[in-house]
């Protein structure tokens, strides 16, 4: 009974230094990783508690001024490497952008670039790196689209966030998918005709034989070229709405409009950009 009882010790040892081993090991070799956070529409009280979470135990972070002005309470100054959309986004990127579209893609290029070789860097470190991005980063959130196109899937980890038509939908007090609403599209201008609407309209001609809401992100500089195309397809009397800083607490606003009178309702909205236009009887 000793003897086995020695043998039994022995063992035990062996297989407690064993397995604390091989936690210490795996622990050790932890690599580091990118998140990619959805910071919400608007302000914090609208972003994910994970995203909180994980924005708060980050080693370093990629982001705006904007968005660390409005994070301030949760972001560590020290922790900002830098800004990753310097020179691609902003006033001065936007004019270039629409005047040389190639040397504004060459930029992106150079940026793309720079990201990637600083974050696997900080990755061959196990080291955390965060980027925030607004709304979802998986519709028309430019992380994803731009700079971290093709970037490996193995080191990078996406936290969704509640989008601006979550936030818009929920001003409006409507349901998207309401009664005979056959499904939603989440669409651009861009998207949908082209850049410099140069593709066929002929889509609005088949989605008007449905029941659709059609949700248009980045369409309020280019209203009147929607108008124009949906008014060959389409009735004046179609119902539209707009949800300015869709989920801002003191700024959001609602326009409710049809197809022939939304250009003369803008006329007294200074705001250009901040908007999502949503068309269809849902928004009646």
């Amino acid at each position: 009974m000793i003897r086995i009882s020695m043998c039994f010790r022995i063992v035990a040892s062996i297989l407690f230094v064993v397995i604390c081993f091989g936690v210490s090991f795996c622990y050790g070799a932890e690599a580091g990783k990118l998140y990619v956070l959805g910071m919400g529409p608007s302000d914090p009280d609208l972003t994910a508690p994970r995203a909180i979470l994980i924005l708060e135990k980050a080693d370093i972070l990629l982001c705006s001024s904007r968005m660390q002005e409005k994070f301030r309470k949760y972001i560590d100054p020290q922790k900002v490497a830098f800004n990753p959309w310097e020179g691609i986004h902003g006033e001065e990127a936007a004019k270039l952008r629409k005047s040389d579209y190639d040397k504004w893609l060459q930029r992106v290029e150079k940026r793309k670039k720079k990201i990637f070789d600083f974050v696997m860097d900080a990755i061959g470190q196990k080291k955390t790196v965060v980027m925030l991005d607004g709304g979802d980063p998986c519709v028309y959130g430019p992380s994803l689209y731009w700079l971290l196109k093709g970037f490996d899937h193995q080191y990078l980890e996406v936290i969704p966030g509640i989008g601006a038509f979550n936030a818009a939908s929920a001003a409006l007090k409507r349901p998207m998918t309401g009664k005979n609403t056959r499904f939603v599209m989440l669409t651009s201008p861009d998207s949908l005709f082209g850049k410099y609407y140069e593709k066929d309209d002929g889509i609005l001609k088949s989605l008007s034989r449905y029941e659709t809401t059609m949700v248009f992100y980045m369409a309020l500089s280019s209203t009147d070229k929607l108008v124009e195309r949906f008014s060959k397809y389409y009735p004046s009397d179609l119902p539209l709405a707009i949800v300015y800083y869709a989920g801002y607490s003191e700024k959001e606003k609602v326009l409710r409009s049809r197809l022939g009178s939304i250009l003369d309702d803008l006329k007294k909205i200074d705001e250009k950009w901040m908007g999502l236009l949503i068309i269809g009887n849902a928004v009646k």
